[in-house]
Formats: structure tokens, sequence, C-alpha cells
């Protein structure tokens, strides 16, 4: 934390006639990859691990420096699995950006999440027990007037594990879904020239 700190004090000047946008968010998840570990022979090895696709709606606010910006953005996600397997969650980014160009900045931060819930109509879970996590984000974004269209990596840090359970509760698999996803989004800037 007091790496931040410090990052934070250096950056005071730049941010020093900044001003404030806000806006709307969209976009959708390329791909998120998880990784299933096998415990017993109960479990089916007939299922297969296939990329959550999906979506993601929310707004953010954004303090706009000369150079730098410093971004927070409130979405919710939701993402899928052909197995049938969803995950809805909450998400708060927080980026700091740098201005490459004027209609171009690349930006990097962390990203907070919590699970609302996970779910499957093919597998028996159990409940989840940590529902917070935290990942890093880092990515591009394209400035076109009040348009901005980005493309992101993100990368969880910690593992989010569920366990895959049988009639008789006994843990026989469990799933990683921790986020490792590329995803294009478009922002509206409802208050920019």
């Amino acid at each position: 934390m007091n790496f931040f700190c410090k990052i934070f004090f250096v950056l005071i000047p730049f941010f020093t006639f900044a001003q404030i946008e806000f806006g709307f968010k969209t976009g959708i998840n390329l791909n998120n990859s998880s990784d299933i570990t096998i415990i017993t022979q109960d479990f089916d090895t007939s299922f297969t691990k296939d990329d959550f696709q999906g979506y993601f709606i929310g707004g953010f606010i954004s303090l706009e420096g000369a150079v730098f910006n410093l971004r927070s953005e409130l979405q919710y996600n939701k993402i899928k699995n052909s197995n049938n397997l969803t995950q809805n969650k909450i998400e708060l980014p927080v980026t700091l950006g740098y201005k490459i160009l004027p209609f171009l900045s690349a930006f990097i931060g962390p990203s907070f999440q919590y699970i609302l819930n996970e779910k499957s109509n093919t597998l028996n879970l159990a409940k989840i027990e940590d529902n917070s996590t935290m990942g890093l984000t880092l990515g591009t974004r394209l400035h076109i007037s009040k348009l901005e269209l980005d493309l992101r990596y993100e990368r969880g840090l910690n593992p989010m594990e569920t366990k895959i359970i049988n009639q008789n509760n006994l843990n026989i698999a469990k799933i990683d879904t921790r986020a490792s996803v590329f995803s294009i989004g478009i922002s509206y800037k409802i208050n920019s020239n």
C-alpha cells in the first residue's frame, strides 16, 4: 500500500488542472479460461473445459490530466461457458492511463471483483468460500470525440476455486475461474465536449 501512496503523491502535480469526465460503458469478453483439477475417479471426464464468454455493462468516472488520467469503473459482468456454468460478478477496475497520442492512451491498474453467484445446470457446485478477488488490468484506449474504444487484458492474481461435488457432497473436482480474459469495450462520455 505504501507504493501506491508514493505514486499518488508523485502524480498530484499532473492532476492539478484536471477535469472530471464520466459516462457509461459496455462490452464483450472474448474469452475467459478456467482450469479443472480432477480429485477423484467419480468426475465425468467427458466434461470439456470450454472458454467463458460474456458481457459487461456499467459506468466510469475519470480524472483527466494533460498527460495522465485516473479512471475508476463500476460494472456488472456475466460470463458463461458451453457447459452452462455461469458466473455473475461486480467489478471495480481502477486504472492509471498515459496519453501516448491525443487520441490514444495506454492504462494499467488493479481490478477488484466480487462474485455474486456461480451456478451450473450440468454440474453440482459447492458454495463459493471467498467471493472477493483481485486482478491486474492493462490495455489501450482509442478516443473518438465522446466515444472511447478499449482493448484490455485482465489476469486474476489469486485463485478463485469452486468445488464440484457429487450426490454425497464429496469434493470430486475443482474449477479455478480466476480471470484471464481479453475484452473489447466501448464508453460514452456524458460530459465531454
